[in-house]
């Protein structure tokens, strides 16, 4: 999408991040434990870290009412979410799931945290009983009707250098760009 227009001298190695992970990479913050899961589907770089009983879903799962992420941004794909999802539910059941984004379904006050139990139960995209399948199925009409997210062009130049703004251009100037005959 952005790969001709973030400069030349951009470089496409993950070196603007202080570290890289991969699946079961193992990590301390102070005296907790860490590890990661490679969770792709929504994007194909997405990741759950699990810090002891807790794990951090990012954009994989949202609260039970919400489903899961959706997975037609490049790179995602439903099936492969599908079994990163299974994945994370292999958890114990009493792991609490902190969530990355939660849009009040019908109105319910925002919330961010649930369990693996409750995902189980009660996820309207992958509660225990639904198959691979289906979920595609459930997922793919889903996204159908999904619009583009309106800061997915800028928070994408962002997100790839690390949180950092593109670099200046030559009259001084910083930009995010925007493919007006895309959208």
């Amino acid at each position: 999408m952005l790969s001709h227009h973030q400069g030349t001298e951009f470089e496409r190695d993950g070196s603007q991040f202080d570290r890289l992970f991969k699946d079961n990479d193992t990590y301390t913050i102070g005296k907790l434990k860490a590890r990661t899961m490679y969770t792709p589907g929504h994007t194909p770089a997405c990741m759950v870290h699990v810090i002891e009983d807790a794990a951090f879903t990012g954009d994989t799962l949202f609260m039970p009412d919400g489903g899961t992420a959706r997975a037609d941004f490049p790179g995602g794909d439903a099936r492969t979410l599908f079994r990163s999802i299974k994945k994370v539910l292999n958890l114990p059941g009493d792991t609490r799931l902190f969530i990355c984004h939660d849009y009040g379904p019908g109105g319910r006050d925002i919330s961010w945290e649930t369990t693996i139990s409750e995902q189980r139960k009660n996820n309207i995209h992958v509660k225990d009983g639904i198959t691979e399948d289906k979920y595609v199925e459930i997922r793919e009409a889903r996204d159908a009707t999904l619009s583009m997210p309106k800061l997915i062009i800028p928070a994408t130049q962002v997100n790839m250098r690390a949180g950092d703004m593109p670099d200046e251009e030559e009259n001084g100037v910083k930009y995010l760009k925007i493919p007006i005959n895309n959208l």
